[in-house]
């Protein structure tokens, strides 16, 4: 082992290379070196998080602005929820809103009270019990403050 080290070390001492005939272990390490150059560039282009332009964000606190001037706290969440799907996608997550929380956005640094959100929208689409008026009202606060987090 250490003989292939040493060898490593004086192929970039010596100045006359054969190019016909590389040893196995220079070709080893040109694949090795390159495999972590693109591992490398691949890591900071895929590691920035997206932001939304200018104008998908402007677009998106009127609709949240509409919802909140507008609708029952029921119909505001359930709104809410449609909006922050449509914004999930403008980040390049695809799917269900659901597909998407499980993708686990980088940009969501409340997930859990996202999902919890999420899963009051599908009981209120899908159940038929009641829920009080006073915990819909701040439920759909709290998701109106979620969703302009991710703006």
């Amino acid at each position: 082992m250490a003989s292939f080290f040493v060898r490593i070390f004086s192929f970039f001492h010596i100045s006359k290379v054969n190019l016909k005939i590389l040893p196995m272990e220079y070709i080893f390490l040109a694949i090795v070196i390159l495999i972590l150059l693109i591992g490398v560039f691949l890591t900071f282009r895929f590691s920035e998080v997206k932001h939304l332009k200018k104008d998908k964000k402007s677009y998106y606190e009127k609709e949240i602005q509409k919802v909140s001037d507008l609708l029952s706290p029921s119909e505001k969440i359930m709104r809410y929820d449609m909006i922050m799907h449509h914004i999930l996608k403008d980040y390049s997550y695809s799917g269900t809103v659901g597909d998407q929380l499980k993708a686990k956005p980088r940009m969501m640094n409340n997930l859990n009270v996202i999902w919890s959100l999420h899963k009051l929208r599908n009981k209120l689409a899908h159940d038929m019990e009641p829920i009080s008026a006073d915990l819909l009202e701040e439920k759909a606060r709290e998701f109106e403050k979620e969703i302009l987090k991710l703006l």
